[in-house]
């Protein structure tokens, strides 16, 4: 069958996609995967075919350029609140319409990638198109083209939670508002090619989920379950990396969307990482570009590179500091590495660091305690402390029960097979 995937331009989105497609093409289907034109030579990179659809994203250009108050970082509010008291009706409400606008969705998909896309899947007929959990052409197009369409999740599932909540918190209210913005968003969306609105645009027939069980959110039972498989884009193993370390070596990290799009800026400045670990007995690889040192000395003990796939380095870290973004944690729990999470402020950092911790696999430094001290502390605490280890190769070893993306090719097919069976018009 034709599967067609799609995402937004981020590299962070598209690196969670490609061992799902690999796995269909594996199986003898036929993949394409499309993106804006500033993400298509990384998908060819991938060795996938690639389609450009949609004018140029450039969303770290026009964040830089964007005043905070017309970003959904500035709009107050967050898809990932969790806290009871402030998830009243009015602010899941809220929340819903920021992200169903210019802020957000809008933001980083213009209507130029919902018009090629439409306009390709009714030329080719796609069996199947997969898409990333915030790119909506992937679903517009899969309604206009009749095909089946299933999204994949890149963190905790927080869009099909508020969803949920919304639905719950407005049938609970006295005046019974009819109110909807998600709906009135993709409505308007699906009218410009004729279709009509469907609940399933919205969450999808079904949501190819990679976080282990124990990040999913209540209700999630109905996801299918696909184990996280690292893939950090074309990689070369150093010839340094081939060495057994001659001390505990630390990575340490601030994630693809760090460099890509806020312009080098982390939740660790290189400058407090030198310091906390300049005395230390290890040996630290820290992968930063130059314009991430900010002139910082850089310790005897501190390997700078540009790039390393982490994937062939974790295998031989004793712990790893980061910023909290999915591929990072994820890599480090399928290596069984204790981690050590100061958390960004992109999309959900600090709810997974705040999971791991909880399962005894890592700490959480907030981004307001970091110094060199709590980092220094940190660090020594999970180098010397063996119950981090012990539970990081717990949750390591459940993950590797997870069925793979090769186990998951035969779910898909059935499922485009039962919606083709509903579909007497689909070849």
């Amino acid at each position: 069958m034709r599967v067609l995937f799609t995402q937004h331009a981020a590299n962070a989105h598209l690196f969670l996609m490609v061992p799902i497609a690999w796995a269909m093409k594996a199986a003898g289907h036929e993949v394409i995967v499309a993106g804006q034109p500033d993400i298509v030579d990384a998908i060819t990179r991938t060795g996938l075919t690639a389609l450009s659809v949609g004018g140029k994203s450039d969303v770290a250009g026009r964040l830089a350029e964007t005043p905070l108050d017309r970003q959904i970082y500035g709009s107050g509010y967050d898809i990932a609140e969790e806290r009871p008291e402030v998830l009243t009706y009015e602010y899941v409400r809220d929340c819903l319409d920021a992200f169903c606008s210019p802020m957000a969705l809008d933001f980083i998909t213009d209507e130029s990638m919902y018009a090629d896309l439409v306009a390709f899947c009714r030329s080719w007929q796609p069996d199947l198109v997969v898409w990333d959990s915030i790119t909506f052409p992937g679903p517009v197009a899969a309604r206009a083209c009749g095909a089946a369409q299933v999204r994949t999740t890149f963190g905790r599932d927080h869009w099909a939670r508020m969803r949920s909540l919304f639905l719950r918190l407005r049938a609970e209210q006295p005046d019974d508002p009819r109110e909807d913005p998600v709906v009135e968003w993709i409505t308007a969306k699906l009218a410009a090619y004729g279709c009509d609105f469907d609940e399933e645009v919205i969450l999808g027939q079904a949501t190819v989920d990679s976080m282990p069980a124990w990040l999913r959110f209540p209700g999630e039972d109905d996801h299918l379950r696909v184990r996280f498989i690292p893939y950090n884009g074309p990689s070369t193993i150093p010839a340094w990396l081939r060495e057994p370390p001659s001390r505990r070596r630390v990575c340490f990290t601030l994630g693809v969307s760090g460099r890509e799009v806020w312009g080098g800026r982390g939740s660790v400045k290189a400058a407090e990482l030198f310091e906390a670990v300049a005395d230390l007995d290890v040996e630290v690889v820290a992968t930063l570009k130059e314009n991430q040192l900010d002139g910082a000395k850089v310790p005897a003990n501190v390997r700078i590179v540009d790039f390393v796939p982490l994937n062939s380095l974790l295998p031989g870290c004793s712990a790893i500091v980061h910023h909290g973004g999915t591929g990072t944690t994820c890599t480090a729990i399928t290596h069984g590495v204790p981690q050590l999470i100061v958390p960004a402020q992109l999309y959900d950092e600090t709810g997974m660091a705040l999971q791991i911790a909880q399962q005894g696999a890592g700490l959480v430094i907030e981004p307001d305690q970091l110094s060199a001290r709590t980092l220094r502390d940190g660090l020594v605490r999970l180098l010397e402390d063996e119950g981090f280890r012990r539970n990081a190769v717990r949750i390591q070893q459940d993950m590797a029960k997870t069925p793979t993306p090769a186990d998951s090719v035969r779910d898909l097919e059935e499922l485009v097979a039962r919606h083709q069976a509903a579909s007497p018009t689909r070849r």
